[in-house]
């Protein structure tokens, strides 16, 4: 059994898990900045928790089985090497970071004062927004330095792209609360989970 493409079998088996998993609580996020009630704010805050356990997951799985091709074929100098492994840390900070912490204040004030308008806000920040589509981009930039295995000039655009085009992504999410965000019609502290 050939060992190296086993773990490049493995390396794009976490990739997709990761990538499917940004998608489900991409998806998620969305719903959950537009839910009327505290109720179907809850079942979509439940839906991330259960989805982003597959982040630490796949992160290690990647940089695992990334480790053992590296040894075995590349070097810890090739660029797209590093710019690759500097992505995926960027992209674990901005989740577990940026998006987490806000996260958990905004899991708070649900839990706190329902539907509020601090809530609303915490919905549409642009900060966990910007976050979570730089995310998306960084994804992107991590695949095509994969495939394309390019030199250290290019590696490095790939990731300042991604990152610019994170934040430009993301500033339509910045905007007012969707349609219907008047006060909530469920009750506060309905079981969001932490």
């Amino acid at each position: 059994m050939n060992i190296y493409l086993l773990m490049l079998l493995l390396h794009f088996l976490f990739m997709t898990a990761a990538v499917a998993a940004a998608a489900l609580v991409g998806y998620a996020a969305l719903r959950l900045r537009a839910a009327e009630t505290v109720a179907e704010a809850s079942r979509w805050g439940a839906f991330v928790e259960k989805v982003k356990v597959t982040f630490p997951i796949a992160s290690l799985g990647l940089i695992g089985s990334g480790a053992y091709m590296t040894y075995k074929v590349w070097s810890w100098s090739t660029p797209w090497v590093v710019a690759g492994l500097a992505g995926l840390i960027a992209i674990m900070l901005l989740g577990a970071g940026v998006e987490g912490g806000r996260a958990r204040a905004t899991r708070a004030e649900l839990r706190a004062a329902g539907l509020s308008r601090r809530a609303r806000r915490l919905l549409r920040d642009p900060l966990a927004w910007s976050a979570k589509v730089t995310t998306w981009t960084l994804v992107l930039a991590v695949i095509f330095l994969m495939t394309f295995k390019p030199s250290a000039g290019v590696s490095a655009a790939t990731l300042v792209v991604a990152l610019v085009a994170g934040v430009l992504g993301a500033m339509p999410f910045w905007a007012g609360a969707p349609a219907g965000a008047g006060p909530s019609t469920g009750t506060s502290g309905s079981g969001l989970s932490r």
